[in-house]
């Protein structure tokens, strides 16, 4: 039971510093919902939902230097760490810059898709990418190397400061431009606290006794990259893809309720989703040395389905009360939207963690259902949306039918050892 207490001590670090991360961003979404209204909210969601999908490589990187870094910090090899740190980084430099020329180039096209006519948001959408791709190598060294309370601490200070420079630069008049570089602003100065945890996992290469271990098998990374990357860009479009295709199809009122009571239903990931953050390097560490990990996985499982069910119980017996205490009365009109989204982000919580499972384990089949059900609900979502309720269901039945295909699919590759662990053998 040591490793069950090791998953819950250091879940409960990630979930305490997550939801006072949570309280912050909330209150900077309540307060931009209602400082902007929502058509400008509505704006502002669109272009924060796009850069999600822009920076899918951001998930990736983190999830690549996670494994990696776990696999060297827990063997010993700081001078490896170290050299697959100052690597990682600097491609990751190139390839921002890259994306943001790009952007740049698609900038008119872009903001006529969501009809914004002012370009000054969107450009500076488009800077934070510089800062929040590279902070990723920088939080998978910290959560490779278990540097649970670090990682907590980084993420507090950039949601407050977010507030804080939020509330300020929209106050005085910049409206989604000052909310947007609030963003920016944060997401560069959180980028350069975590380089002082970081001085500790790499301040020190005295344990490594040979030139072997300043090595780390580029060939094994690159391969496990590319599948990596496509995990990350489905689990990435798979949260956002419902707000940039509500924001296209529905009015700029309702494209910006809409917004507001999924991110109020987000709660429910924000709080679930340390639990797989903790999960992997855990799970990663005894795969490395050949030790079982099904425990925690089930384990992880139970968190999971628990934190998610209880918050969604809340949205279930007072939708109303929930959304007028945390974005005001003007998107009440939508309550009845708030379990059933909540529902989809239950249902997302548990297939977020069976993916960063199965990309632990090098276990990569499930992008096949993966591909095949996002596929299907984008096709649904664009040919039948008459309403936003028959959206979100479509939503519903996609993410459950998913889930079942994970779920299903782990059931089928660990029948052997069920088998043998229900015999008392295992």
């Amino acid at each position: 039971m040591g490793e069950t207490r090791k998953l819950f001590s250091n879940s409960l670090i990630v979930i305490v510093g997550t939801l006072v991360a949570s309280v912050f961003s909330y209150l900077f979404n309540m307060l931009m919902g209602r400082y902007l209204g929502p058509e400008q909210y509505g704006e502002m969601t669109a272009l924060m939902s796009l850069l999600m999908i822009v920076s899918i490589a951001g998930g990736a990187i983190l999830t690549i230097t996670m494994r990696y870094s776990a696999e060297l910090y827990s063997a010993g090899k700081i001078g490896a760490l170290k050299k697959m740190f100052a690597i990682f980084s600097r491609y990751v430099y190139m390839l921002a810059f890259s994306i943001i020329l790009v952007l740049l180039a698609l900038i008119k096209p872009i903001a006529n898709y969501f009809s914004i006519t002012n370009l000054v948001p969107v450009v500076i959408a488009f800077s934070s990418l510089i800062f929040g791709l590279v902070m990723s190598v920088n939080k998978g060294l910290l959560q490779g190397g278990q540097k649970f309370v670090a990682t907590s601490l980084v993420g507090i200070l950039e949601m407050a400061l977010r507030l804080g420079l939020g509330i300020l630069l929209v106050k005085i008049g910049f409206e989604v431009s000052g909310a947007l570089l609030a963003i920016v602003v944060a997401t560069a100065v959180s980028y350069l606290a975590t380089f002082v945890p970081i001085r500790s996992i790499l301040r020190d290469s005295a344990g490594d006794k040979s030139a072997k271990n300043h090595l780390f098998d580029k060939r094994e990374i690159i391969n496990y990259s590319f599948p990596t990357l496509i995990s990350a860009v489905l689990l990435v479009v798979a949260l956002n893809i419902d707000v940039i295709l509500v924001k296209h199809y529905f009015p700029p009122f309702e494209a910006g309720s809409y917004a507001a009571i999924s991110t109020i239903a987000k709660i429910i990931l924000y709080v679930t989703s340390p639990i797989a953050a903790v999960m992997f390097p855990m799970i990663s560490e005894r795969a490395t040395k050949g030790d079982k990990h099904y425990t925690i996985f089930f384990f992880s499982l139970i968190f999971v389905v628990v934190g998610s069910l209880v918050i969604l119980g809340v949205y279930v017996i007072a939708p109303a009360k929930v959304i007028s205490l945390l974005h005001g009365n003007q998107y009440i009109g939508y309550y009845y939207l708030l379990p059933e989204i909540g529902l989809a982000f239950v249902l997302y919580s548990l297939i977020n963690l069976m993916a960063n499972y199965y990309m632990v384990v090098k276990n990569f089949a499930f992008v096949w259902f993966f591909a095949l059900v996002l596929l299907l609900e984008i096709v649904a979502i664009s040919l039948f949306h008459s309403s936003i309720i028959m959206v979100v269901r479509i939503i519903v039945l996609s993410l459950s039918l998913l889930f079942a295909l994970f779920f299903g699919y782990y059931l089928v590759n660990k029948k052997e050892q069920i088998k043998l662990f229900f015999q008392g053998k295992y």
